[in-house]
């Protein structure tokens, strides 16, 4: 199933394999954090929608708890990264880079 960066929540929603779980159990509480993390991250790891899911937390930002099989340290660090990669792509396109300019073949400046 393949959603919009916001998806559809009611499309997939009904394939988590969350739904039968308990929804503590993705919402850590200080002090038994990183078991219930784990724990939320195994029930995410056998769901069919886990990217669905994940896509829609990240789109939806912010949202706690586990989501699509990351915590929301580890979304902020995917966020991060993904950030910075478009940044070095933005910065290698760029003329002033030494990327193509407008309208002229890769490798040749007027």
């Amino acid at each position: 199933m393949t959603m919009t960066p916001a998806g559809n929540l009611a499309e997939w929603w009904s394939l988590a394999a969350c739904r039968s779980a308990d929804p503590d159990l993705f919402f850590p509480i200080s002090g038994r954090a990183a078991a219930q993390i784990a724990r939320a991250k195994a029930v995410c790891a056998q769901c069919v929608v886990r990217r669905d899911c994940l896509r829609y937390a990240l789109a939806a930002d912010p949202v706690h708890g586990v989501w699509g099989g990351l915590s929301e340290q580890e979304r902020r660090l995917l966020r991060r990264r993904e950030q910075k990669a478009r940044a070095r792509a933005a910065r290698r396109s760029s003329p002033a880079a030494g990327g193509p300019w407008p309208g002229q073949a890769a490798g040749r400046r007027p």
